[in-house]
C-alpha cells in the first residue's frame, strides 16, 4: 500500500472477521490502480470482512500498489503531552466510518486513527489496533502536579553586545496559574518571553517544561510544546478572512474544519466571531479575539499575553478576563505582561517584577496597590501628575468638516472640533477606527482638498505639507516609533534634525533631550533602534516639545511604556499646555484621557462625537461610545 499524502501516521492490521489478528507487516496483491477516498460519518456502519474500516476525514486518499510488494508502516513516536480543550458535548452516536469495498477478495487491511471529538479526526496521534505495537497515548502528567511547575526558568541570561538584557533570571509557572511579568521599559520582559517562545536563544541557563530541560529553537517548536503567545501588535493579513488568516498558521487543517472550530470556540468561550469576515472589517477588539482563538486552536498549556488590553474598550477587557479565568480554571497557565497595574491586580494571582534585567521581587498583586507595584518596578515612588485648572483661551486649532475617502483604511466623515489655547483635548477610541487617518490629515501627510479645512491660529493650512505646517507652529508625534517617529538606523542627533530642520537646529539638542527627559541609552550618540520602546518614546515627545509649538498632535503618547516614563511624558505635556499651547492627544487609554485631558471626544468608524468635559463623563459611558453606541442612546444604555 502507498499513502499518497505524506506524513500521515496510520496503523495497519488484518481484519478477516470481527476478531482482530495482529500483524506487523502485510503483503499487497496486484490490484488495478484505483483511488479510494477515506472518509467518516456519524452513523452506525456494520464491519464486514470484505470492507475497509477507516476513521479519517478529509485527509487524503490511498491507492493499492501496482505490483506485488511488501509494505510496513510504523506508528509515529509519542508527542509531548498537551492540554486538551473541552470536548464538544453531543448526544449523538460515536463517529464511525464509511466502508469502502475492495476490488478483490483478499485479506483486507483496516486503517484506524484516533477520532477527536472536538475537531473531527486527528492524524497527529494514531492509535494502533494491533496489540504488539507500542502505545502512542499521551505521556501521563507527572506526580504531584499541584506543586510541580509546568514551566521552570533557571538562571537564564541574554546579552546584546555590552548590554545584559536578562541577567540570571529564574521563574516558575504552574498549571492554572495567572502570573504577571512586570517591569519598566528596558527591564528585559520582552527578551525573556521571546526566549520562552523560541524567538531568541539564551546565552546561559535552562528552560524546562514538565521537569525536562528543552532547547526551544523556534516559535513553531514552542507551539508544538503547547506554548502560545498573543502579541501586542497583530500579525494578520487584512485582505484575508478570519479563517484564511488562521489557516496560515494551521496548515494541517482544512478551511471547513477551521470555520467549524472558530464557531465552537466562540460559543464555548464567549469569543464569537464570523469566520468568513475579512480582517479589514474587524475592530481591534475583534482582531484580539482572532489572536486568542488562534492560540486556543493549538490547545496551549501555557499562554503568553503581551499588553492584551491596550486596544480594548473597558467592556472588552472585562470579557477577556472572563476568558482567561476560564482557561486558567481548565489548567492553562497564563503569563501576563501589562503596564496597566489595575488590570494586573484584578486578574493575576502572582507576579514577578524585573528591573534592569534582574528579578527584584515576587508578590501576590492582589495584596498590593498599583502604587506599590510601580515602586517595585521603578525602585522609587512614582508621582502621577494631574491636570491642573488652567486658563483656556481662543481656539488655536480649528478643524471644519474634515472628510477623507478610504484608500486602505478607515474613511473620515465630517470631523469638526477645536482645540483651544492652554487645553489638552483627548480623542478616544479603539484601534482601527480612523485614528491613523486623522493623524495623517492633521500632520500634513495627507494633503486636503480645501485649505480652510484646518486652521492654525486663524491661518488656513489644509493644503500645506508637514514642513510648512511645522513652520506655521505645529508639531507631531505619531504612534509608530521606528519608521514613523524615528529612523532606527540613524543616531539620535540625526533623528533630532529630522523635525527641527524646518524651524532651525539647536546645538546639542539630542543630548539636551536625554538629560531633560531621562532618556537612558548606552553611548554618547546611540542609534534609535538601540533604545527601548519607552526611552525612544520619551525622546520623540521631548524632541517635539523642545520646538515650543503652538499646536501639538500626539498619537498614543504612552502606549507600551512603564509607569515612570508615562509620568514623565504626562508632566511634559501638561507643562506645555500651561505655557499656552493647544494639544490634541489621540489615545486608547482611558486612564490617560481622564488624567491629563480637559475635554474628550470619541472617534468611531471615522466619525467624531461632540467633545465633553472629562469631569462630567464616566469611563463606562466612553467605553460604550467607543463600542458604537449612538450618543442619543447612551443615557438608556448606562
Amino acid at each position: 500500500m502507498e499513502i499518497e499524502k505524506p506524513h500521515s501516521a496510520v496503523s495497519i492490521s488484518y481484519s478477516l472477521s470481527p476478531q482482530e489478528r495482529p500483524a506487523s507487516r502485510f503483503e499487497t496483491f496486484q490490484i488495478p490502480p484505483a483511488f479510494h477516498a477515506i472518509s467518516a460519518r456519524y452513523a452506525p456502519t456494520p464491519i464486514r470482512p470484505s470492507r475497509l474500516l477507516a476513521s479519517l476525514t478529509g485527509v487524503g486518499r490511498f491507492r493499492p500498489a501496482d505490483s506485488r510488494r511488501t509494505t510496513s508502516i510504523r506508528p509515529r513516536p509519542p508527542r509531548p503531552p498537551v492540554r486538551q480543550a473541552p470536548p464538544v458535548m453531543t448526544s449523538g452516536p460515536m463517529p464511525v466510518v464509511t466502508a469502502i469495498p475492495l476490488a478483490a477478495a483478499v485479506s483486507t487491511p483496516s486503517v484506524a486513527v484516533k477520532a477527536d471529538l472536538q475537531s473531527g479526526v486527528s492524524l497527529s496521534e494514531p492509535v494502533s489496533m494491533k496489540p504488539d505495537l507500542p502505545s502512542v497515548a499521551k505521556t501521563p502528567p507527572p506526580e504531584n502536579t499541584a506543586s510541580a511547575p509546568l514551566l521552570s526558568v533557571r538562571g537564564v541570561s541574554k546579552s546584546f553586545g555590552p548590554v545584559r538584557a536578562v541577567d540570571a533570571v529564574s521563574l516558575d509557572l504552574r498549571s492554572g496559574e495567572k502570573h504577571a511579568l512586570l517591569g519598566e521599559n528596558g527591564a528585559g520582559k520582552s527578551t525573556l518571553v521571546k526566549m520562552i517562545y523560541g524567538v531568541l536563544q539564551p546565552d546561559s541557563g535552562t528552560i524546562s517544561l514538565d521537569g525536562r530541560a528543552l532547547r526551544i529553537d523556534s516559535p513553531s517548536m514552542a507551539r508544538r510544546q503547547g506554548i502560545g503567545m498573543v502579541f501586542q501588535h497583530f500579525s494578520t493579513f487584512e485582505a484575508l478572512s478570519v479563517a484564511e488568516n488562521l489557516a496560515v498558521v494551521l496548515p494541517d487543517r482544512s478551511l471547513r474544519d477551521i470555520r467549524r472550530d472558530v464557531k465552537r470556540i466562540g460559543g464555548e468561550y464567549g469569543l464569537g466571531i464570523e469566520p468568513d469576515r475579512r480582517l479589514v472589517d474587524l475592530s481591534a477588539g475583534e482582531r484580539q479575539r482572532v489572536e486568542i482563538i488562534r492560540c486556543l486552536l493549538q490547545n496551549p498549556r501555557l499562554l503568553i499575553m503581551d499588553e492584551p488590553t491596550s486596544v480594548l474598550t473597558p467592556q472588552e477587557a472585562e470579557a477577556l478576563f472572563v476568558v482567561l479565568n476560564r482557561l486558567a480554571g481548565e489548567g492553562c497557565a497564563i503569563l501576563y505582561i501589562s503596564h496597566r497595574l489595575e488590570d494586573v491586580r484584578a486578574l493575576c494571582t502572582s507576579a514577578t517584577v524585573m528591573r534592569r534585567g534582574k528579578v527584584v521581587a515576587t508578590c501576590d498583586p492582589r495584596e498590593q496597590t498599583a502604587a506599590s507595584l510601580a515602586k517595585m518596578m521603578i525602585g522609587s515612588t512614582v508621582e502621577h501628575p494631574r491636570k491642573q485648572a488652567a486658563y483656556i483661551g481662543k481656539p488655536l486649532l480649528e478643524v471644519s468638516d474634515l472628510s477623507v475617502p478610504s484608500t486602505n483604511g478607515m474613511a473620515l466623515d465630517g470631523i469638526t472640533f477645536a482645540a483651544r489655547k492652554g487645553e489638552i483635548l483627548g480623542i478616544a477610541g479603539v484601534a482601527g477606527e480612523g485614528q491613523s487617518e486623522l493623524f495623517a490629515a492633521l500632520s500634513g501627510e495627507r494633503i486636503l482638498r480645501r485649505n480652510d479645512t484646518i486652521r492654525v491660529d486663524g491661518r488656513a493650512v489644509g493644503k500645506f505639507d508637514s514642513t510648512r505646517r511645522r513652520r506655521a507652529g505645529m508639531a507631531f508625534a505619531p504612534e509608530r516609533r521606528i519608521g514613523h517617529s524615528a529612523i532606527g538606523d540613524m543616531r539620535l542627533s540625526e533623528n533630532f534634525r529630522l523635525t527641527h530642520n524646518a524651524t532651525g537646529i539647536g546645538r546639542n539638542g539630542a543630548q539636551q533631550i536625554r538629560e531633560d527627559f531621562d532618556v537612558r541609552a548606552e553611548g554618547r550618540d546611540p542609534f534609535a533602534s538601540a533604545l527601548s520602546g519607552g526611552n525612544l518614546q520619551k525622546f520623540v515627545i521631548g524632541r517635539e516639545i523642545m520646538r515650543d509649538p503652538a499646536v501639538l498632535i500626539v498619537e498614543q503618547p504612552t502606549w507600551g511604556v512603564d509607569a515612570g516614563a508615562a509620568a514623565t511624558i504626562h508632566e511634559a505635556l501638561m507643562a506645555l499646555s500651561a505655557k499656552g499651547a493647544a494639544i490634541v492627544v489621540i489615545s486608547q487609554d482611558l486612564d490617560e484621557i481622564f488624567a491629563i485631558c480637559d475635554r474628550v471626544a470619541v472617534l468611531h468608524r471615522g466619525r467624531l462625537s461632540e467633545p465633553q468635559v472629562t469631569g462630567t463623563v464616566t469611563a463606562e459611558a466612553l467605553g460604550l461610545l467607543m463600542g458604537g453606541v449612538e450618543p442619543t442612546a447612551l443615557a438608556e444604555a448606562i
